[in-house]
Protein backbone atom coordinates (compact mmCIF):
# COMPACT_ATOMS: atom_id res chain seq x y z
CA UNK A 1 0.00 0.00 0.00
CA UNK A 2 2.85 2.35 0.83
CA UNK A 3 4.24 2.15 -2.72
CA UNK A 4 0.77 2.61 -4.21
CA UNK A 5 0.21 5.82 -2.23
CA UNK A 6 3.74 7.06 -2.96
CA UNK A 7 3.33 6.59 -6.72
CA UNK A 8 -0.10 8.20 -6.63
CA UNK A 9 1.18 11.33 -4.87
CA UNK A 10 4.23 11.61 -7.09
CA UNK A 11 1.97 11.54 -10.16
CA UNK A 12 -0.12 14.36 -8.68
CA UNK A 13 3.06 16.45 -8.61
CA UNK A 14 4.39 15.70 -12.09
CA UNK A 15 3.71 13.24 -14.87
CA UNK A 16 6.42 10.66 -15.39
CA UNK A 17 5.83 7.76 -17.80
CA UNK A 18 7.86 5.31 -15.72
CA UNK A 19 6.02 6.22 -12.51
CA UNK A 20 2.74 5.97 -14.42
CA UNK A 21 3.61 2.45 -15.54
CA UNK A 22 4.51 1.42 -11.99
CA UNK A 23 1.28 3.03 -10.76
CA UNK A 24 -0.82 0.83 -13.05
CA UNK A 25 0.95 -2.25 -11.71
CA UNK A 26 0.31 -1.22 -8.10
CA UNK A 27 -3.22 0.03 -8.76
CA UNK A 28 -4.30 -3.22 -10.38
CA UNK A 29 -2.63 -5.29 -7.65
CA UNK A 30 -4.18 -3.18 -4.90
CA UNK A 31 -7.70 -3.43 -6.34
CA UNK A 32 -7.47 -7.19 -6.91
CA UNK A 33 -5.18 -9.32 -4.75
CA UNK A 34 -4.52 -6.51 -2.26
CA UNK A 35 -8.22 -6.09 -1.54
CA UNK A 36 -8.70 -9.85 -1.22
CA UNK A 37 -5.70 -10.13 1.09
CA UNK A 38 -7.04 -7.35 3.32
CA UNK A 39 -10.35 -9.23 3.62
CA UNK A 40 -8.53 -12.39 4.73
CA UNK A 41 -6.49 -10.48 7.31
CA UNK A 42 -9.66 -8.86 8.65
CA UNK A 43 -11.26 -12.30 9.10
CA UNK A 44 -8.29 -13.31 11.25
CA UNK A 45 -8.62 -10.13 13.29
CA UNK A 46 -12.34 -10.61 14.01
CA UNK A 47 -11.77 -12.28 17.38
CA UNK A 48 -8.60 -10.37 18.21
CA UNK A 49 -8.13 -7.60 20.73
CA UNK A 50 -6.28 -5.14 18.50
CA UNK A 51 -9.21 -2.89 17.60
CA UNK A 52 -6.95 -0.32 15.98
CA UNK A 53 -5.56 -2.81 13.47
CA UNK A 54 -9.06 -4.18 12.84
CA UNK A 55 -10.35 -0.64 12.23
CA UNK A 56 -7.42 0.02 9.84
CA UNK A 57 -8.33 -3.01 7.74
CA UNK A 58 -12.04 -2.14 7.77
CA UNK A 59 -11.28 1.36 6.47
CA UNK A 60 -8.79 0.00 3.94
CA UNK A 61 -11.32 -2.49 2.58
CA UNK A 62 -14.08 0.11 2.52
CA UNK A 63 -11.87 2.64 0.71
CA UNK A 64 -10.60 0.18 -1.88
CA UNK A 65 -14.12 -1.13 -2.47
CA UNK A 66 -15.36 2.42 -3.05
CA UNK A 67 -12.43 3.16 -5.36
CA UNK A 68 -13.07 0.02 -7.39
CA UNK A 69 -16.80 0.75 -7.61
CA UNK A 70 -16.10 4.25 -8.98
CA UNK A 71 -14.32 2.81 -11.98
CA UNK A 72 -16.33 1.66 -14.97
CA UNK A 73 -15.96 -1.79 -16.49
CA UNK A 74 -13.92 -0.39 -19.37
CA UNK A 75 -11.66 1.57 -17.01
CA UNK A 76 -10.97 -1.56 -14.96
CA UNK A 77 -10.24 -3.51 -18.14
CA UNK A 78 -7.95 -0.71 -19.31
CA UNK A 79 -6.05 -0.71 -16.00
CA UNK A 80 -5.57 -4.47 -16.23
CA UNK A 81 -4.55 -4.22 -19.89
CA UNK A 82 -1.99 -1.52 -19.15
CA UNK A 83 -0.59 -3.57 -16.27
CA UNK A 84 -0.25 -6.61 -18.54
CA UNK A 85 1.51 -4.62 -21.25
CA UNK A 86 3.97 -3.23 -18.72
CA UNK A 87 4.70 -6.55 -17.03
CA UNK A 88 4.85 -8.88 -20.01
CA UNK A 89 7.17 -8.32 -22.94
CA UNK A 90 4.91 -10.24 -25.29
CA UNK A 91 1.24 -9.65 -24.64
CA UNK A 92 -0.87 -12.18 -26.51
CA UNK A 93 -3.61 -12.93 -24.01
CA UNK A 94 -5.92 -10.52 -25.84
CA UNK A 95 -5.44 -12.10 -29.27
CA UNK A 96 -7.86 -14.57 -30.80
CA UNK A 97 -5.25 -16.79 -32.42
CA UNK A 98 -2.84 -18.09 -29.83
CA UNK A 99 0.73 -19.32 -30.30
CA UNK A 100 -0.50 -22.92 -30.45
CA UNK A 101 -2.95 -21.87 -33.21
CA UNK A 102 -5.96 -22.44 -30.98
CA UNK A 103 -8.74 -19.90 -31.15
CA UNK A 104 -9.37 -17.97 -27.95
CA UNK A 105 -12.74 -16.30 -27.48
CA UNK A 106 -12.67 -14.97 -23.93
CA UNK A 107 -10.38 -13.59 -21.28
CA UNK A 108 -11.58 -14.02 -17.71
CA UNK A 109 -15.13 -14.64 -18.93
CA UNK A 110 -15.29 -11.53 -21.14
CA UNK A 111 -15.47 -11.90 -24.91
CA UNK A 112 -12.30 -10.62 -26.59
CA UNK A 113 -14.33 -8.55 -29.05
CA UNK A 114 -16.03 -6.81 -26.11
CA UNK A 115 -12.63 -6.10 -24.50
CA UNK A 116 -11.37 -4.73 -27.81
CA UNK A 117 -14.46 -2.57 -28.21
CA UNK A 118 -14.27 -1.20 -24.65
CA UNK A 119 -10.57 -0.34 -24.97
CA UNK A 120 -11.09 1.32 -28.35
CA UNK A 121 -14.05 3.36 -27.06
CA UNK A 122 -11.97 4.64 -24.15
CA UNK A 123 -9.13 5.63 -26.47
CA UNK A 124 -11.53 7.29 -28.89
CA UNK A 125 -13.17 9.24 -26.08
CA UNK A 126 -9.92 10.52 -24.56
CA UNK A 127 -7.67 10.52 -27.61
CA UNK A 128 -4.54 9.00 -26.05
CA UNK A 129 -3.19 6.88 -23.22
CA UNK A 130 -1.81 10.04 -21.64
CA UNK A 131 -5.27 11.63 -21.55
CA UNK A 132 -6.72 8.45 -20.04
CA UNK A 133 -3.98 8.58 -17.40
CA UNK A 134 -5.04 12.13 -16.49
CA UNK A 135 -8.73 11.21 -16.49
CA UNK A 136 -8.17 8.26 -14.14
CA UNK A 137 -5.84 10.26 -11.90
CA UNK A 138 -8.43 13.03 -11.49
CA UNK A 139 -11.29 10.57 -11.06
CA UNK A 140 -9.55 8.63 -8.27
CA UNK A 141 -7.78 11.52 -6.52
CA UNK A 142 -10.36 12.36 -3.84
CA UNK A 143 -11.02 8.75 -2.89
CA UNK A 144 -7.33 7.82 -2.74
CA UNK A 145 -6.44 10.97 -0.79
CA UNK A 146 -9.27 10.39 1.68
CA UNK A 147 -8.31 6.74 2.14
CA UNK A 148 -4.67 7.64 2.74
CA UNK A 149 -5.56 10.35 5.27
CA UNK A 150 -7.90 8.00 7.14
CA UNK A 151 -5.38 5.15 7.27
CA UNK A 152 -2.66 7.51 8.53
CA UNK A 153 -5.02 8.88 11.18
CA UNK A 154 -5.78 5.37 12.43
CA UNK A 155 -2.09 4.41 12.38
CA UNK A 156 -1.21 7.45 14.51
CA UNK A 157 -3.73 6.34 17.16
CA UNK A 158 -1.72 3.17 17.86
Amino acid sequence: MRTFFYLTYKLYEVFDPTLQDMHYIKLYGTLTEGLEYAKIVLQHLENGKNLNKKNWYIKCIDGLTILKSQLTKRELIYIEYRRHNICHMFQNQYERIQENYKIKYQRKGIDLTEIDSLLKSLLLEFGSDRNIDEHLKNKMKLTITSLYDELIRIKKEE
